[in-house]
């Protein structure tokens, strides 16, 4: 898949949840949707959270082109057990 064609769907998805909610490459349902929709190569990880490089460029890329906006959130729990301590969360821009 084109990258044209999987930044239209990442926008495409967004679209269809609610007005202000947000995604990231924790996100697992996300994740899942992406990996099957776009064919992209993914690590399953026994312990921790799943890798998909090609998602995280996806999303920086569409960020610095403007289509996203995103902040850095931290994560309480599973941080550093197999987890990031923060991660990007990615929004349509208003």
């Amino acid at each position: 898949m084109k990258p044209s064609e999987r930044y239209a769907w990442i926008e495409e998805y967004l679209h269809g949840k609610l007005v202000g909610e947000s995604v990231d490459v924790l996100d697992k349902h996300f994740f899942d949707a992406y990996i099957e929709a776009t064919g992209a190569k993914c690590s399953i990880m026994i312990y921790g959270a799943d890798k998909c490089q090609q998602l995280g460029r996806d999303l920086s890329g569409m960020h610095k082109m403007g289509r996203l906006t995103r902040h850095a959130t931290g994560l309480e729990g599973m941080a550093g057990m197999g987890f990031p301590r923060w991660v990007y969360v990615y929004r349509l821009p208003r």
